[in-house]
């Protein structure tokens, strides 16, 4: 019984990480924190985490209070990764992904208004504030507060000849994906105010010399044509913008040469100005299936739906895949009419009856508490 128990104690890798975490020593608790972000990273199962969700949290507000400038980089990356694990989920009555952004906010906010905030560390809590805004926002009010964090950050990385271009390219990027939280503003009675962007401000970042700056507005500026945000713009700031991208289409902006890829992607966006509507290219992306010897297809068709892959691909990393498939927050659509090959058909379909398994597992107060406006703003398709 006693060799079991040790077992068990082995394989908690949370348990273990919540332990270091509380180290006094900073070697350890930033040992602990990068054995928290492997393990967020590989996907933990909220009912894994269960009470212990507070305390991972409290643990990694502690490194960013009192840590290094690595162990604050990690935290936020732990908070950023945990708050797109736990979703909608609820514990002990909290909204758990809406409970982080509302805590770590006024800490983010800090973070990204103090000049000794390293590079490193800025990216990361800008890449963490774009993560639990997309998790945590139920409403396009929620991402207010969000939304001005990122543009005093875009404006200072702007004004600040010193600030580097990774700092800058991150917070366009939180810029974009944050847009993509706004959802169908015609399900609300009154404009969303906060969320009309200053298109003067965004037609700058269009001739950055950044190209990964320029790519990031672009994305931004084509969200804001698919839920119809341009329509606050006035005439000026949508003629100077469509100026700005007929020159990029045509890799006339200037010195920087462009590539064939950011030529093609801003004519996509050059016609959709000039036509007030268009559709995104289709993604398809080839994903391997954990519980089978074959391949699915994620296919994503809107602008928003684009922005939202291309963040969580970065920010995942290697874990990816594995979120696609395990995570209830990306609302897996698995359409069993596609057909497979005859080699794959009996495992795929074990696949899907393992799949039910995990789906019982949730509790049913977690499923009817998941709002559902995030099913109008997230939902990837997943064919087989």
């Amino acid at each position: 019984m006693s060799s079991l128990c040790n077992s068990r104690r082995k394989t908690d890798v949370i348990g273990e990480c919540i332990d270091k975490l509380h180290e006094k020593r900073r070697a350890v608790r930033e040992e602990g924190m990068e054995a928290l972000v492997a393990a967020l990273e590989r996907f933990v199962p909220v009912d894994e985490l269960n009470y212990r969700y507070f305390t991972v949290f409290d643990r990694c507000c502690a490194s960013l209070r009192k840590g290094s400038s690595r162990e604050a980089t990690l935290a936020y990356r732990a908070i950023g990764l945990l708050a797109l694990t736990v979703g909608a989920a609820t514990a002990h009555g909290v909204d758990c992904s809406k409970d982080i952004l509302e805590k770590v906010l006024p800490v983010l906010e800090e973070t990204l208004h103090a000049p000794s905030s390293g590079a490193a560390t800025m990216v990361a809590a800008l890449d963490c504030l774009a993560a639990v805004t997309l998790a945590g926002a139920r409403r396009p009010e929620d991402m207010a507060p969000s939304m001005k964090a990122v543009w005093g950050a875009i404006r200072r990385a702007e004004d600040e000849t010193t600030s580097s271009p990774e700092i800058l390219t991150a917070a366009v990027c939180a810029l974009a994906l944050l847009l993509t939280t706004v959802g169908d503003l015609r399900s609300y009675p009154c404009t969303f105010k906060e969320a009309m962007i200053p298109f003067h401000d965004l037609a700058e970042l269009l001739e950055c010399e950044h190209p990964a700056v320029r790519v990031a507005a672009g994305e931004a500026l084509a969200v804001c044509v698919e839920i119809n945000l341009t329509q606050h713009a006035s005439p000026e700031d949508i003629q100077v913008i469509e100026m700005i991208l007929s020159d990029l289409a045509a890799d006339a902006s200037g010195d920087q040469i462009l590539t064939e890829e950011q030529v093609e992607f801003f004519q996509q966006i050059a016609d959709i100005m000039s036509q007030g509507e268009g559709d995104c290219p289709e993604t398809e992306e080839s994903m391997p299936l954990s519980y089978t010897s074959g391949h699915s297809v994620l296919r994503v068709s809107t602008w928003a739906r684009l922005v939202q892959l291309n963040f969580l691909k970065r920010f995942l990393n290697k874990g990816f895949p594995k979120h696609l498939q395990d995570n209830p927050l990306f609302w897996e659509q698995v359409d069993s009419s596609d057909a497979v090959d005859e080699a794959d058909e009996q495992p795929a379909e074990k696949g899907r009856r393992r799949g039910g398994g995990r789906d019982k597992r949730w509790s049913s107060a977690m499923r009817r508490d998941r709002d559902i406006g995030w099913e109008s703003k997230n939902g990837f398709s997943l064919y087989d």
